[in-house]
């Protein structure tokens, strides 16, 4: 698996220093009719890059705060919070990097938000026909996945596959792993793979992409949930954007628009 750990090293390296530069260019004081002057630092999966966008714009809104987001792969953010100590709130696409972050003492609470599932991403209209995880092995499919090491697609896909034996199989179809869950969708849009497997909600943003659903991955699921940082000094407002995206009717119903499993 070198060619997946060859991923991540530098990745970490580079996001540290953009949160650096967003933190040291973009300053702290905002506008006086902010609630408070300091605007809220997050963390966000990728994966929900879409849905967080248009939930931050209705919050800022709302409640006259601004909100900071740097969006990544979910190993890519918990890394970055462990080496900078910074921000108030940590948003990875599966909980199980909450659950790291907690054993590290790097998160206090937590707030459920939504499920994800995973499926098999392919241009409209499915010119391969692909119907079955044994398609994704066929010599004529380009077939792409997120690197594990990185992503939470990829850890959960492959922690799947390995309870049902089918790993290997597919790590031996793959012919190269991404940084993240929407790099896959972004191969597969542009016509650089055939076939890839993705979180089902990540699809709402690629009208040219649909999806497959195989048995092999009818337990890939992930828990979306969000996180409040142990080093944050912004504690009541962290915890106030925490309730809003996790149980707000106007969050649950953005969640649900853009293609989320919202439970009641």
């Amino acid at each position: 698996m070198n060619r997946i750990s060859l991923l991540a090293g530098g990745s970490v390296i580079v996001f540290v220093i953009c949160v650096a530069l967003l933190f040291a260019t973009d300053g702290d004081r905002v506008s006086d009719g902010d609630l408070d002057s300091r605007p809220l630092m997050l963390y966000c999966a990728a994966s929900n890059r879409a849905v967080m966008d248009k939930l931050i714009q209705d919050y800022q809104l709302e409640f006259q705060r601004r909100v900071h987001v740097q969006y990544g792969p979910s190993q890519t953010l918990l890394s970055s919070i462990a080496v900078s100590k910074t921000g108030d709130l940590f948003l990875p696409a599966d909980d199980s990097y909450l659950k790291i972050a907690k054993q590290k003492q790097l998160v206090t609470q937590q707030f459920p938000i939504a499920l994800m599932h995973a499926v098999v991403a392919v241009r409209k209209g499915n010119p391969l026909t692909i119907s079955m995880f044994e398609d994704l092995l066929r010599d004529d499919v380009r077939f792409v996945q997120a690197s594990p090491e990185m992503a939470a697609i990829g850890k959960v896909t492959q922690g799947s596959l390995t309870r049902l034996g089918r790993w290997d199989d597919i790590d031996a179809a793959t012919i190269g792993y991404r940084t993240s869950v929407n790099e896959v969708a972004n191969d597969i849009e542009a016509g650089s793979a055939d076939a890839g497997i993705v979180y089902d909600a990540v699809l709402h943003t690629y009208p040219n992409l649909s999806f497959v659903e195989v048995a092999e991955l009818k337990n890939a699921t992930s828990q979306v949930s969000i996180g409040i940082i142990a080093t944050t000094d912004q504690q009541e407002a962290a915890e106030h954007f925490a309730h809003y995206v996790s149980s707000s009717a106007r969050s649950r119903e953005h969640y649900k628009n853009y293609g989320f499993d919202v439970r009641d």
